[in-house]
């Protein structure tokens, strides 16, 4: 963990310019999976991999809410919602196929580097590419809403199966270096980075909330969120939640399915190697 922690200084610096990405291999990659996982699993004894699927939730220090969260995950507030998506992704098209055509990669594998566009595919991007090859209209919230609710029903097929991106690839190595420059560098007002609140301060309190660990990020959205349900918009994608922590560090913000987000979402997958997915989940 000290080499990532080292990151901090150098990513901050980097971010500055942001031109170049120093290339980082594949060996390299998995090294840093290891002392990633390690860090939490050391600092949170008593809790595997797999428990890291509850995010919030599966921290000790949040135990004292985790009861009342099962409650409400035994008949959760989104199952409405659930079957609404499910008869939207089966709605047909005007020319009879739906988005149970689409061919999508499985959900563990996002996002999915693309070699002939050097792109990042994403289940957003590819659910409107999706409709826009069909001669539909694409859907312009890609943070929450009706997208939100399509990703969360086609990853929820695919629930306990266990994070697996694909970063052998020469260009999906520059797209992890990316994000891990961006989750490490301190920005905004408070000079806050991703790691100084869900490495460093993993567990502990701030205004009265647990602050999550950044293993298990990213496993359960889109999630249904308490604080979002009551402006009456309660679902979000992983790029909401991010657009959320950027506002909160006073820092200014980056566009959903963006390059910045895209390759953020990319960092935090790979870190989560191995843990299983666990769609959708409430969240305070």
């Amino acid at each position: 963990m000290k080499k990532l922690v080292s990151l901090a200084f150098a990513a901050g610096i980097a971010m500055v310019g942001a031109s170049a990405v120093q290339a980082i291999s594949e060996a390299e990659i998995k090294k840093d999976i290891e002392e990633f996982q390690g860090f939490f699993l050391k600092r949170f004894p008593g809790l595997t991999l797999e428990d890291f699927s509850d995010g919030v939730n599966a921290l000790p220090q949040y135990a004292h809410r985790r009861a009342n969260w099962e409650i409400n995950m035994e008949f959760p507030q989104f199952e409405p919602e659930m079957d609404k998506a499910a008869e939207e992704w089966a709605a047909p098209f005007q020319n009879g196929k739906s988005l149970a055509d689409c061919d999508l990669a499985p959900a563990q594998n996002y996002p999915v580097f693309d070699a002939a566009s050097g792109d990042l595919r994403t289940v957003e991007g590819d659910i409107n590419a999706c409709l826009k090859a069909n001669g539909e209209e694409v859907i312009k919230n890609v943070k929450r809403g009706k997208m939100a609710r399509l990703v969360a029903h086609y990853k929820s097929q695919f629930n306990g199966e266990k994070m697996a991106v694909d970063y052998s690839d020469p260009g999906a190595q520059a797209w992890y270096e990316k994000g891990r420059q961006f989750y490490w560098a301190k920005r905004g007002q408070l000079n806050f980075s991703c790691a100084d609140c869900h490495v460093h301060n993993s567990g502990n309190s701030a205004r009265g909330d647990v602050l999550s660990a950044g293993l298990g990020h990213g496993v359960g959205f889109p999630v249904w969120r308490t604080k979002w349900q009551v402006a009456g918009k309660p679902w979000g994608t992983i790029h909401r939640r991010y657009g959320g922590c950027n506002n909160q560090v006073r820092a200014d913000g980056f566009k959903a399915q963006g390059e910045e987000y895209k390759a953020l979402e990319f960092y935090e997958s790979v870190m989560n190697t191995g843990v299983p997915l666990k769609v959708p989940s409430l969240r305070q």
